[in-house]
């Protein structure tokens, strides 16, 4: 699959998406209920979009997604490939009105046994238009033009660190919190766009230590980051080699600039 092909496929699902939130009266309605989450009407919704792009077009494919787990598309279907596939990263702030959140699709053209390291292609679609993305060894991109960017009357560095709701916080990033008059803190509900606005170069890192983040959600924005020249690890400054449908309850560190990835894996203990 080309990366036009993901391309085309995240804005038919972002219309499509788009489409159904102005229609329908409660897009957030839940469906059912897991350990960490929900599964909303929207995120069911999304995967539907994604089958239909995948039917119309005549290919089958392996996907590996939050909602409906790892399945084969057009059901019954000979597989060409696999899809990691978040069909809303933000769903709370899809629900609230909120235009911060994203779908996020990553391409292998493997169908078992599928690394980080196997991803050739990603997508990251934002709501509000802008698409990101990335080919293996061939650079970053946000609608065209090359990541990072050039950005002017920046005067703070600009952080998203997530810590609500973590068994234990480390010290040092209690400490940095504390005591950052100079710096800016944002935690805006996407952790794939968040880590899209690492390769832009409007956030300086993206810090999540608590234990909740799955393959899925970060497959597309991984890819991105590393295209763009930065570097995303676990908190103890492990990349991700893992097989993405199997990589589960994690924590992570992203960062454009190594000596800002080196202050942040420093907080850590």
């Amino acid at each position: 699959m080309e990366i036009k092909d993901l391309l085309e496929i995240s804005a038919e699902i972002r219309d499509a998406v788009r489409r159904y939130i102005a229609d329908t009266a409660d897009p957030g309605e839940i469906i059912r209920r897991r350990e960490r989450d929900v599964t909303r009407r929207i995120d069911l919704f999304a995967e539907e979009a994604l089958e239909h792009a995948l039917a119309s077009r005549n290919r089958c494919a392996r996907i590996i997604s939050e909602e409906l787990g790892d399945r084969v598309a057009p059901e019954g279907g000979e597989p060409e490939f696999t899809l990691i596939f978040d069909p809303i990263d933000g769903s709370t702030n899809a629900i609230l009105g909120i235009p911060f959140f994203c779908s996020s699709i990553a391409y292998s053209p493997k169908l078992e046994q599928v690394t980080f390291d196997d991803l050739e292609a990603s997508v990251v679609a934002t709501i509000y238009g802008k698409t990101y993305y990335a080919v293996k060894g061939e650079h970053a991109y946000a609608d065209g033009k090359k990541l990072p960017r050039a950005i002017t009357g920046k005067t703070k560095r600009v952080f998203s660190i997530y810590t609500y709701g973590a068994d234990r916080i480390p010290e040092g990033v209690l400490r940095f919190q504390e005591g950052g008059k100079n710096l800016l803190i944002r935690v805006l509900g996407s952790i794939a766009l968040e880590l899209c606005l690492v390769a832009e170069g409007v956030l300086d890192a993206v810090i999540d230590v608590r234990d909740l983040i799955n393959g899925y959600d970060i497959a597309g924005g991984l890819l991105i980051v590393k295209e763009a020249g930065g570097v995303i690890t676990d908190l103890q400054g492990k990349e991700f080699g893992t097989e993405v449908g199997e990589t589960h309850t994690i924590s992570l560190i992203a960062a454009l600039e190594p000596g800002i990835y080196n202050q942040m894996r420093g907080l850590m203990g």
